[in-house]
């Protein structure tokens, strides 16, 4: 089990957490985008989708398209991205699917793309259940 020590602080303070888990359909669905990262189907599979803390981090059911929530029009990159969550502020995370999945940020007030500095989507995941974004 990849994900065994997010899945003990949901555990243990089931209060700061609120995670259900996905149909296989749906994960399946995800698993067949060509270069999917493996930990992130992992993550699906093993903790599922939902929220951390109240108003922290919100992981989706799935990769939405970045351009069905921004206006692909003020950035056309945009849609070479896949989102898996958000901040609940409007800035949105996900991979962009032109530069080998690599892990970017979605800023609202601009539509401008930054760079995460994380490696993977596991340890983009440790970092918000630490909550250090």
């Amino acid at each position: 089990m990849v994900y065994k020590e997010i899945l003990k602080k949901i555990h243990d303070t089931p209060t700061d957490y609120k995670f259900d888990k996905l149909i296989d359909s749906v994960i399946d669905e995800d698993s067949m985008l060509d270069g999917i990262p493996q930990d992130y189907i992992d993550f699906l599979k093993e903790v599922g989708y939902g929220f951390v803390s109240d108003g922290y981090f919100m992981f989706y059911g799935g990769l939405i398209e970045a351009d069905e929530i921004y206006d692909a029009d003020d950035n056309p990159e945009i849609k070479d991205i896949l989102l898996f969550g958000d901040n609940f502020s409007g800035d949105a995370i996900g991979f962009q699917t032109t530069n080998n999945w690599s892990i970017v940020e979605i800023w609202h007030e601009d539509l401008s793309i930054i760079p995460r500095d994380e490696k993977s989507f596991r340890e983009l995941a440790e970092r918000i259940f630490l909550r250090e974004l």
